[in-house]
């Protein structure tokens, strides 16, 4: 049986985890509101765009001059945009997006080369001896489109210069509190169905555009392109400290059921040291007498 001096270092343990869960949960829920916020107000636009996209893609004349349109090219690599947590703490966070990585790989039947947003996803590409061309994960926290724009750039420019046939994008879409999936869809060369949106809805060949047709395409790709990394790295950043704030709740209920276990059992030894020291005091005295 363990000592009362043991029981109280234990305790005193579980009681400084449980501060520090509950601390790591506050935080994580304030830091889900702003990250959620974010995320929201650029679906709009980022729906906006595609829609005008999705409008130049039945116009002739854009479609005749600008790749993005064109079918993907087989024989050029593959890139992803692979967005993951900075830290641990989160549950199965990092797995799951990790798992979609691995899953679009065997989709796409290639090699795929990647951009990483996020230590933790970073970290685990290296170790499976994956390629990473690039490493942004000083902007896993973004707060504007600004903070993006190298990446974005990178995106688009490999892709216009012919380094990759194809562009993925690979994230956690932010749905509820309770509910947020990995997922992987593509983001170069531009299809219809690169939004979960009904193409039906959406009003064909309808505009007339003025000037000149690369300079209009290239300006609203690179916006489109900014708009979905950016709604991308929110929706994931939020999914993380969803992950994170309910871990952290779970791991504060079972130390408050520890702390009740190790109470319990501090009680016990503590009861069992007096009795044995009244033992003492009457087998002393009863020697005496």
């Amino acid at each position: 049986m363990a000592s009362i001096r043991e029981m109280q270092g234990r305790i005193h343990t579980v009681e400084s985890i449980e501060q520090m869960t509950r601390a790591l949960q506050a935080v994580s829920a304030s830091q889900v509101r702003t990250v959620k916020e974010l995320s929201e107000n650029t679906l709009p636009y980022t729906t906006l765009a595609w829609q005008v996209l999705t409008d130049l893609k039945h116009e002739a004349e854009f479609f005749a001059q600008h790749r993005v349109f064109m079918p993907p090219d087989e024989t050029a690599p593959v890139f992803a945009v692979f967005v993951s947590a900075d830290r641990g703490l989160a549950g199965s966070f990092p797995m799951n997006i990790l798992k979609e990585a691995l899953q679009l790989e065997r989709k796409v039947n290639r090699p795929i080369q990647y951009i990483s947003v996020g230590k933790k996803g970073r970290d685990m590409l290296q170790r499976r001896n994956r390629k990473i061309i690039a490493d942004f994960s000083d902007i896993s926290s973004v707060t504007s489109f600004h903070d993006i724009k190298a990446l974005s750039t990178i995106v688009t420019d490999d892709f216009d210069q012919g380094h990759a046939g194809q562009v993925y994008l690979i994230f956690t879409e932010y749905e509820s509190i309770s509910h947020f999936k990995p997922t992987s869809r593509r983001l170069l060369p531009f299809a219809d169905d690169s939004l979960p949106i009904d193409v039906n809805t959406v009003r064909k060949g309808s505009c007339l555009y003025e000037g000149d047709p690369n300079l209009i395409i290239n300006s609203l790709l690179r916006r489109y392109v900014r708009m979905e990394l950016f709604h991308a790295i929110t929706s994931s950043k939020a999914s993380e400290y969803t992950s994170r704030m309910l871990a952290m709740n779970d791991a504060t209920e079972k130390s408050e059921e520890l702390l009740q276990s190790l109470h319990l059992e501090f009680n016990r030894v503590r009861q069992s040291g007096i009795t044995n020291d009244i033992l003492d005091i009457m087998g002393g005295a009863n020697i005496k007498n």
